[in-house]
């Protein structure tokens, strides 16, 4: 399956010719195995072959950072919010933090982007939902308060049974907008007892955002 990865070829020389590029080459050879549905385990075998079986850690990280970011980005073309509720799904949430983090980059230093982004979180309290649709119906209720409060490019989602997030900018996420949702969530059926709100501090690296993303989604 070599053949149809782009760059497979190129990073078998730039290995062998010890260029400063290796690190870009293994990123498109990444990128390219997860746009065809190559498996990530035949990714590392090809970066594995380029290096006659011993490769460079940094290499490997490259390739497998591609692949995850493009298959991230293809759930997010196939499945980027809720049928029922509109609501965005984790993956689109996941995939709208890589490009805050990804912009912040670019900016260079001194845009941080737990200095300009967080997550508004909101969790239900009361009992879980006795079947799938009473907890649609919910999410309806939280979902149209939640966009009456935000009204702009945010993303809001479902990231868990009972638990919400909107990526919002840290302007937003202050204690008067706090205040607001939490009047419009009691006036729901879902809000009683009230709901938990709160602010998810972002961490300044992306490749900690799995565990920020992991302890919202359980």
């Amino acid at each position: 399956m070599d053949g149809s990865i782009t760059g497979a070829q190129q990073l078998v020389d730039a290995v062998r010719d010890g260029g400063p590029d290796v690190g870009a080459v293994a990123h498109e050879v990444g990128a390219s195995a997860a746009a065809r549905g190559v498996p990530l385990h035949e990714v590392i075998d090809l970066v594995e072959r380029a290096y006659a079986g011993v490769p460079d850690h940094s290499t490997v990280r490259a390739a497998c950072v591609a692949w995850a970011e493009e298959t991230s980005r293809s759930l997010h073309d196939v499945s980027c919010e809720d049928p029922l509720t509109s609501l965005s799904t984790v993956p689109h949430l996941r995939a709208r933090l890589g490009d805050v983090y990804r912009e912040a980059s670019r900016e260079g230093a001194g845009h941080l982007v737990p200095d300009r982004h967080a997550l508004v979180v909101v969790e239900l309290t009361r009992p879980d939902a006795t079947n799938a649709l009473e907890s649609s119906l919910w999410a309806l209720e939280v979902a149209g308060a939640l966009r009456t409060v935000f009204t702009g490019d945010e993303t809001v989602a479902q990231v868990a049974t009972g638990r919400f997030a909107v990526l919002a900018r840290r302007d937003r996420a202050d204690a008067t907008t706090l205040g607001l949702l939490g009047v419009l969530l009691r006036h729901t059926t879902a809000g009683s007892p009230p709901p938990r709100t709160w602010v998810e501090e972002l961490p300044p690296e992306e490749d900690d955002v799995v565990w920020t993303m992991a302890g919202l989604t359980r």
